[in-house]
């Protein structure tokens, strides 16, 4: 009976220790837009350079295997895009990320026409991202809000 008793208090000591080690790994990466560019137009759409922040909280290089994102500007669905295979992130290190990706051109002349009418040009945005890696079974989701000066900062 007490050798079941050390077994099992053997048995919850590693698994104690194996899910510390192990949450560490799964601390979500920290993703800023920094950046929105205006390039060209093909027909009645926009093309738009989008430019993200990475930056990996651990202690081991993060291997992004999908990475998702929808961006609502004005509380309009705007940008959205799946990307696949990013080059790995290195351990507690920074990296940025950019997309081209198409919008319509009468949504961004909302966009334009809301920060005009916001005399300093400030735009709200809300964005979504999802982080898949090899090493966890869920993606990671990560929600913000927050402003861009489209007047001053970006190129919209």
């Amino acid at each position: 009976m007490r050798e079941i008793k050390a077994a099992l208090l053997l048995l919850s000591s590693v698994l104690l220790v194996s899910c510390a080690l192990v949450s560490s790994a799964y601390q979500t990466p920290d993703i800023e837009l920094t950046h929105l560019q205006s390039l060209d137009r093909k027909g009645l759409d926009q093309v738009i350079l989008v430019h993200f922040t990475i930056e990996n909280p651990t202690n081991e290089d993060l291997h992004i295997s999908r990475f998702s994102y929808r961006l609502d500007l004005e509380n309009i669905e705007q940008i959205s895009g799946v990307v696949y295979g990013l080059k790995p992130i290195s351990a507690l290190g920074k990296t940025q990320v950019q997309f081209k990706v198409n919008v319509n051109i009468f949504s961004a002349f909302r966009i334009l026409e809301s920060a005009i009418k916001n005399k300093d040009g400030i735009i709200r945005y809300d964005l979504v991202t999802k982080v898949s890696s090899v090493w966890w079974k869920l993606p990671v989701v990560s929600e913000k809000s927050g402003q861009i000066n489209l007047a001053d900062k970006y190129n919209l």
